[in-house]
């Protein structure tokens, strides 16, 4: 599939971008860690011992408004990019063009919840590779407040998310990374620096496994 490399990526792709990303922030932060870390499927991300799965924690209405913003702005065909305006308009968004008004949120932990027991579900399922070590990735579009941050060590350790992940690393809007550890559920903060060079590079691996 040729991409058009002044438009957004297409929906499915041979690589996965948030993956792409997730791969190169832990390779490069920690390189001594995940030296060896590739991309694979299930897990997402392997290496000799560590198993890493990747995953998003969005809003479902606030991602398809913004899968359908994206749509609509590049869009050339009248009569398509009126249907992904109109199915903006259901969503309770109104589109505004390139300077796109997006309605205030409430930051909530749900989402993080719900992608956390979804990729337990999958991994107590089977069909993973064995590794010595397993952790968890998420990419979400969710403020890290205080209250958020409790929630989530309170529910890594009374739902024993730490017995099948050992590392769960929540990245903050793509600027702020969060790894929170099985012992005593400690966690660090990590400013991610270069990341929009990251974006970049991510989608240039998108784009040259489409190419070959």
């Amino acid at each position: 599939m040729k991409i058009d490399k002044n438009k957004p990526l297409p929906e499915h792709t041979k690589l996965d971008y948030d993956e792409c990303c997730a791969l190169l922030i832990l390779t490069e932060l920690f390189p001594e860690r995940y030296s060896d870390l590739k991309l694979a499927d299930k897990p997402d991300l392997q290496g000799d011992e560590i198993g890493v799965e990747v995953t998003i924690a969005v809003d479902r209405k606030q991602q398809e408004a913004l899968n359908n913003w994206v749509k609509a702005y590049n869009c050339d065909d009248e009569n398509k990019k009126q249907r992904y305006v109109e199915r903006m308009s259901q969503l309770g968004v109104k589109y505004t063009g390139g300077i796109q008004s997006w309605p205030g949120r409430v930051p909530s932990f749900e989402t993080i919840q719900e992608a956390v027991d979804s990729k337990v579900k999958k991994l107590q399922k089977g069909n993973y590779g064995a590794f010595k070590e397993y952790e968890l990735f998420i990419l979400t579009d969710t403020w890290m407040t205080e209250d958020i941050i409790q929630e989530s060590k309170d529910y890594f350790t009374q739902n024993n998310i730490f017995a099948l992940f050992n590392k769960v690393y929540i990245l903050e809007k793509g600027c702020v990374l969060y790894m929170f550890n099985a012992d005593g559920c400690n966690y660090i903060k990590i400013n991610v620096t270069e990341q929009s060079d990251r974006n970049v590079r991510a989608r240039k691996m998108v784009e040259l496994a489409e190419e070959q």
